[in-house]
């Protein structure tokens, strides 16, 4: 009877706290950021110099700057296998534009989950504007990543990055 006492407890517990309202995306950040029992997690943040022309209407932009790379190893709830979750930041990269000199900045960080493996290409689309404007004139641009990965500890050991025009 005690060891089905011990045992409902927890249960009573974890159910009460879910009745409670904690967030989904709460519930999975905090299973995400504890650490496994294989110890798998672990993170890094490395920048690499990115540059590029985005070519279109109204203008043509040069961007250049420092991207952001948020690298984690993490265990994958379902499965079990390590996966690779990155955040990649292009809030320090800005552009250009080739006939007006306009300054242009790109919205927001970009989330990718990757299998563990040595080496990815990433490629991801991004929204940008120029500076001060409206979003409903914000135009699409693609940064390509060559990344290779420790596949022990989920760090970045060499990145190379460029920005190009969309091809849809």
């Amino acid at each position: 009877m005690k060891m089905r006492q011990a045992l409902l407890t927890p249960v009573a517990v974890s159910l009460l706290a879910a009745l409670a309202g904690a967030p989904a995306s709460a519930q999975n950040a905090t299973m995400m950021s504890a650490p496994t029992s294989a110890g798998l997690t672990t993170a890094s943040v490395s920048g690499v110099a990115i540059k590029g022309i985005v070519s279109g209407q109204p203008e043509s932009v040069s961007f250049s700057g420092q991207a952001q790379i948020s690298s984690r190893l993490v265990q994958d709830p379902d499965f079990g296998n390590p996966v690779l979750l990155l955040t990649i930041n292009l809030g320090s990269v800005s552009g250009v534009g080739s006939s007006t000199n306009a300054k242009y900045v790109i919205l927001g960080p970009e989330n990718v989950q990757r299998h563990l493996a040595p080496s990815h290409r990433v490629e991801i689309t991004f929204p940008f504007m120029r500076s001060g404007g409206s979003n409903s004139s914000a135009r699409t641009g693609v940064a390509s990543f060559a990344l290779s990965f420790d596949v022990n500890t989920g760090l970045v050991t060499s990145a190379a990055a460029n920005v190009s025009s969309p091809s849809f």
